[in-house]
């Protein structure tokens, strides 16, 4: 939950869905009906459209990888140019490479 001071209102937002349902009201009262709204809905939506309700977490797999010191200080370069972790670079660089086939 969060106050929002631009509409004057307190926001709820359901998590771990596949898609956005939130809800606001002036009222701890009104956040409980308007959710239970909300979700009704964002349920009903679901099933008409056949959405899976829920967002599915990818598993993330890992492996050891050898390379020599050299392409090692390049990586650390490149990383730090584009402000992310090493390994956050080698995966982003890894996927680009992917799309281009």
């Amino acid at each position: 939950m969060t106050y929002v001071p631009e509409i004057n209102l307190f926001r709820g937002r359901f998590t771990g869905l596949s898609g956005y349902c939130d809800f606001v009201s002036d009222s701890v009262q009104g956040l409980h009906k308007e959710g239970e709204i909300s979700l009704r809905e964002y349920l009903e939506d679901c099933a008409a459209s056949g959405i899976h309700l829920y967002a599915e977490q990818e598993r993330i797999k890992t492996f050891t990888l050898r390379y020599p010191e050299s392409l090692g200080v390049r990586l650390s370069q490149a990383a730090a140019q584009n402000e992310t972790s090493l390994k956050a670079f080698i995966v982003e660089t890894l996927n680009e490479k992917l799309k281009q086939r």
